[in-house]
């Protein structure tokens, strides 16, 4: 892992990585507290917030993942364990998944990232499912594809996101042992509208 890219490490075997973003936390649309959001605790989930959790629940229920991995925030976390509770499946907490913080450069944020997914991904056939945040999914995506086309607007959402609160993507992969792996990537599910506005990624 020395190129910072997913698309091509691993066996190859056949899997599907749902890509989640933590719902709405409650400070959402009003004047921000003293909690940062980039460590944890972090803010927690909303009433609206888990109302958006149990929605993307509901979604995932027709194809559920085997496992759960989630950032440690609170509102990943309680994300992750709303959609847990609701399906059965078991949940581990990994630091590797939390939000881009202050601190961080781009690049060191896409090492943990590839790290976690060589571990965690490249090792587990089937369907897994990440809890993270706004700006640690956009860079898995791009290492994952180019989803950012012709129509960028059609994947910007609120502070420049490329995935909503409680939004999903899916990266889905089927290719034979000792060739690349060509990942498929796709929003599947979503709770608001895309933002007209640019606007700086994370939260």
């Amino acid at each position: 892992m020395t190129d910072g890219s997913l698309a091509t490490q691993g066996d190859h075997h056949s899997r599907t990585v749902y890509l989640i973003r933590h719902a709405q936390p409650t400070f959402w649309g009003s004047v921000l507290t003293s909690l940062r959001y980039d460590v944890p605790p972090g803010p927690p989930l909303s009433a609206e917030g888990r109302s958006q959790a149990a929605m993307a629940t509901s979604f995932l229920a027709g194809n559920p993942p085997t496992v759960i991995y989630t950032s440690p925030l609170d509102r990943a976390l309680q994300t992750a364990q709303i959609i847990t509770a609701q399906l059965g499946v078991p949940m581990a907490i990994d630091e590797r998944l939390a939000e881009h913080r202050r601190d961080e450069t781009n690049d060191q944020v896409a090492a943990r990232l590839a790290a976690f997914w060589y571990e965690r991904v490249t090792t587990m056939p089937g369907c897994i499912a990440l809890v993270s945040h706004g700006s640690p999914i956009r860079a898995m995506l791009g290492m994952l594809g180019d989803v950012l086309t012709t129509d960028p607007k059609r994947y910007r959402f609120d502070h420049g996101n490329i995935v909503p609160p409680a939004g999903i993507w899916r990266a889905r992969c089927i290719s034979a042992d000792g060739q690349p792996c060509q990942w498929e990537l796709a929003l599947i599910f979503r709770t608001f509208v895309a933002d007209p506005e640019p606007a700086k990624a994370g939260r």
